[in-house]
């Protein structure tokens, strides 16, 4: 581990103060390679519409930097640091879940409208079972990340 952070540069020295910025230097350096990479992707993805393989790699870089930063937020207890107490738990589950659901009525709503409203008993049933499929899936996924979060930050 130790060859590893001299090839990168990254000291273990014991002064608490120089770790900060050395780890202040290799944040900035990451959001500076992220832009390079929103750059390439609007330059060459949609001002002068290159092939998709062209800046594919680009692409890439921006939705894996964004995944760890979210699991690693997540993960270290930064994401969601408004939540102390259970009671703080419900109420921002209930805020997300009344979010989720406006937002699955809209999108639910919007696909039906698009592809025309259903003529039969079984067309609405499936336009409202896949209301509640996507409902339950996406407040999961809301769900897991927030108890997470919640349990991270409190160290429980």
């Amino acid at each position: 581990m130790e060859k590893l952070k001299k090839w990168f540069s990254l000291s273990t020295h014991s002064d608490e103060r120089i770790q900060q910025i050395e780890m202040k230097i290799w944040a900035q350096s990451g959001i500076i390679v992220l832009l390079l990479a929103f750059i390439d992707v609007v330059i060459r993805g949609a001002y002068l519409h290159s092939p998709f393989l062209e800046w594919i790699a680009s692409l890439a870089i921006i939705i894996c930097y964004m995944i760890f930063l979210f699991i690693k937020s997540i993960l270290t207890g930064v994401y969601e640091t408004d939540i102390n107490n259970k009671e703080q738990l419900k109420e921002k589950l209930k805020e997300k879940m009344s979010n989720t659901f406006i937002f699955c009525f809209v999108a639910i709503g919007a696909t039906t409208y698009k592809y025309y409203f259903p003529e039969d008993f079984s067309g609405w049933l499936e336009a409202i079972a896949k209301f509640i499929i996507l409902f339950v899936f996406l407040f999961g996924i809301q769900y897991l990340i927030t108890v997470i979060a919640w349990k991270r930050s409190n160290k429980i």
